[in-house]
């Protein structure tokens, strides 16, 4: 049995169309006299005069609310997305979108979340309606409807990874970490590569105490800021998320090693292991002094004192490699802290090879810094005298 004339016709037309052949499946269209498809085609083509033609020819006939909003798109003129609504008695949802769009984009974002809010109450499973409602809601703060408009979407398209990430966006405004984290994650298996959400997973598992994945969070961005053409809008590591880490892996080790929790102890050392193995990563990336210093109280935790002594030094040569140190107080600050600590750890090492190439260079430090003022009243007296007595301890010991 063969199809009916205008089945095949009708075939015909949808895979011109699909292949871009749009005029040619509009005189299709109108020859079996679907005249949506016909508008749709026109309009397709750029021949917007001819889909108007048709538009208004078919409204003398019939009066339809798809017709009355097809005109509205092809003279972006609101009045027939209303008159559509008129013809419907409210009913076409169509138009509610189209007028939606039309206050968005003249910048009226609370008329257009009105009409978005129509549209999805008369047609609810529309995902890319309730994702628009959403983003609209998220810049008018309306935090409860975009939540509810961002939940639609999930259930609907559960896939829409996007939509996952404002689920998660909006629990963390509403300082709710415990729900952002699984739609975090369920935004990450359908898009590993959007570091935003990344970072967004980052400061959640902090939140959550889940270091582990924390420092996975951190990696994985150093990852992305290693590669060229995502590492412009990427943000550095956070010093105050690298020193959170440190401190809370380092409590959680002395915490459970006073207990016989075996595989608590366990886990506690393969997490100050990853942190090493953060901080081996930031540093063959930066040279921030705030790096250094938090790798050397890392390494003195953990019992590595001659790597804690490396990475002071590299602090301090980073400190100095600033111009102006000299007189600059918050850096001398930081300078005499510095020496402090190696000084400590060379009394306790106790070698006298390292403690002299040490004393040249509190010696050096303090005159540079006297150097760098003309007028003694004005010399940093706190400092050169803190670094004095650790000048004068190490020349105690060496006696």
């Amino acid at each position: 049995v063969y199809p009916p004339r205008w089945g095949v016709l009708r075939d015909l037309a949808e895979r011109y169309a699909k292949i871009g052949i749009v005029t040619s499946a509009a005189e299709i269209f109108e020859e079996i006299e679907l005249w949506d498809e016909v508008v749709e085609c026109y309009r397709r083509a750029g021949k917007m005069k001819k889909a108007e033609e048709v538009v208004r020819k078919r409204l003398e006939e019939t009066e339809t609310p798809r017709m009355w909003s097809a005109l509205g798109d092809i003279t972006e003129d609101k009045s027939y997305y209303e008159k559509a609504l008129e013809v419907s008695h409210g009913k076409y949802s169509s138009a509610y979108v189209a007028l939606g769009k039309h206050y968005a984009d003249k910048g009226d974002i609370a008329k257009a979340v009105e009409q978005f809010k129509m549209a999805v109450h008369i047609k609810p499973l529309t995902p890319h309606v309730w994702f628009r409602l959403g983003a609209l809601s998220m810049r008018l703060e309306d935090w409860e409807t975009a939540l509810q408009a961002f939940t639609e979407v999930v259930q609907q398209e559960p896939e829409e990874g996007d939509a996952w990430a404002n689920v998660a966006a909006i629990h963390m405004h509403n300082r709710n970490p415990d729900e952002a984290y699984p739609a975090l994650n369920e935004s990450l298996k359908l898009n590993r590569n959007n570091w935003r959400v990344w970072v967004s997973k980052l400061y959640t598992c902090m939140d959550l105490k889940k270091y582990d994945e924390a420092i996975q969070a951190c990696l994985v961005l150093i990852d992305f800021k290693a590669k060229k053409n995502a590492s412009e809008e990427i943000p550095h590591m956070e010093e105050r998320v690298v020193r959170a880490l440190i401190g809370a892996s380092v409590k959680t080790f002395n915490e459970v090693a006073k207990s016989d929790d075996t595989p608590a102890i366990d886990s506690a050392k393969r997490t100050l292991g990853r942190v090493r193995d953060l901080l081996s990563r930031l540093k063959a990336t930066m040279q921030d002094p705030w790096l250094y210093e938090v790798c050397a109280y890392f390494n003195e935790c953990v019992g590595r004192s001659d790597q804690a002594a490396d990475d002071l030094m590299k602090e301090y040569r980073s400190l100095v490699s600033y111009k102006g140190w000299e007189s600059d107080k918050p850096m001398l600050d930081r300078i005499c802290r510095v020496i402090g600590q190696l000084s400590e750890l060379h009394i306790e090492e106790n070698d006298n090879e390292v403690l002299k190439k040490f004393k040249f260079l509190v010696k050096g430090v303090i005159r540079k810094t006297r150097a760098a003022y003309f007028d003694p009243s004005g010399l940093p007296t706190a400092h050169l005298d803190q670094m004095e007595r650790v000048l004068n301890n190490i020349e105690s010991k060496l006696i």
